[in-house]
């Protein structure tokens, strides 16, 4: 559905307050060479190589996660300067390449580097862009235990227009007010897992995540913190069940005006806590002549809780409110031969968002309530290059 105005949006960009990206990301490629190079008086296993290309379209009927008020309002060329999309939903154009090695310089313990860039392009509405960086290193040690530390960067992601309060004070309820709510995000990642009995994984993890918005919304800035586990187990040789738990803290105490500080802004408060529960299970199905394929499926949910202290003439999206979100995923894969893979998925999200308060339930509901749909088709092609052992004689 298109809207009547379309508007053009001011983008802003962000960069990395650190390093870290790009040290991981020369190691991702120096590694390898160096322990190539060590082999040859070592006689250890060579490297390996692989290339995956990932090509997907993607069809998403609510790209902004609007609720059924802002959908309507929307479709009626209503709140000027709040809409600066053409359509409410769009298709996608996803593109990825990753590199990864494999390698040995912990005496037969294999290690791997990856490294990928991937970017997401939306056919109409393009304020939606946005791009995705990854580096991670993976060691495997005795004892069917492995590690892995990761770092991803996420450069400028655009969520929607909103009315900037500080704005209103000045020039009132127009257009004008109505400013892009845009982040960036460093996301630091560890995890650990262990095989026992014949194959029951149990992964424990660990995320820490840091969100800075734009300088319409610096109050909103957040470190988050992640860590649960997950429990992958077999329940027959072509069934295996997947269960997890992980615990969300997100200290978004940030403050808006320079003169302000955590502790004495009266700006809204987004600090939550959130609980995270997944249930999924995979079948490989009977094989068709040589191909390999397989269902899966996976609902998660999510009970977040606000904790700002603030009453709500101060802060109305946030006090006392609860989110409840449900996550259904379905995947259907096809391992084509060695090196081309299809997959074909939906998705279902979904939010209710409530309050303790009374009267704002309705408010809270409109606001953030959403149902979102999502549906795609998958393309991987996958180079693998590894040295053979040459044959005497």
């Amino acid at each position: 559905m298109k809207c009547t105005k379309p508007h053009k949006l001011n983008r802003f960009r962000f960069f990395p307050g650190n390093n870290m990206f790009l040290l991981l990301l020369v190691i991702a490629f120096l590694l390898p060479a160096v322990n190539a190079f060590s082999q040859k008086k070592k006689k250890k296993k060579k490297p390996s190589f692989e290339l995956r290309f990932k090509l997907a379209t993607i069809y998403d009927d609510n790209i902004l996660k609007y609720s059924d008020q802002y959908l309507q309002r929307f479709m009626n060329g209503e709140d000027e300067g709040r809409f600066h999309i053409e359509t409410y939903d769009d298709v996608i154009f996803y593109t990825a390449l990753r590199f990864s090695s494999n390698f040995y310089v912990f005496g037969k313990q294999k290690s791997r580097i990856e490294a990928e860039y991937s970017r997401r392009t939306y056919a109409i509405n393009h304020i939606k862009d946005w791009d995705y960086f990854y580096v991670g290193f993976q060691q495997y040690l005795p004892g069917r235990i492995s590690f892995k530390i990761s770092y991803s960067y996420i450069p400028d992601f655009y969520v929607r227009h909103f009315r900037d309060e500080q704005w209103i004070a000045i020039f009132g309820y127009n257009p004008i007010v109505f400013q892009p709510y845009a982040f960036s995000k460093d996301n630091y990642g560890f995890w650990i897992q262990k095989t026992f009995f014949k194959n029951t994984r149990l992964k424990l993890n660990f995320y820490y995540a840091l969100y800075y918005h734009n300088e319409h919304y610096t109050e909103y800035d957040s470190k988050n913190l992640y860590f649960g586990f997950t429990l992958y187990q077999p329940v027959h040789k072509k069934v295996r069940l997947e269960i997890g738990y992980q615990y969300v803290n997100s200290d978004a105490k940030g403050y808006d005006a320079a003169y302000e500080t955590p502790e004495t802004t009266l700006g809204p408060d987004a600090t939550y806590a959130e609980d995270r529960f997944t249930l999924g299970v995979l079948w490989d199905l009977p094989r068709i002549d040589k191909i390999r394929h397989s269902i899966s499926a996976k609902g998660g949910f999510q009970a977040r809780y606000y904790s700002s202290k603030h009453p709500l003439e101060i802060d109305r999206l946030h006090a006392g409110r609860v989110d409840k979100n449900l996550r259904l995923f379905f995947n259907y894969n096809i391992r084509l031969n060695s090196a081309m893979r299809l997959r074909a998925y939906y998705y279902w999200l979904g939010r209710n968002s409530d309050t303790s308060a009374e009267i704002n339930k309705t408010f809270i509901s409109n606001e953030k309530d959403y149902r979102q749909n999502i549906v795609g088709l998958e393309f991987t092609y996958r180079l693998k290059i590894q040295h053979k052992k040459k044959k005497k004689g």
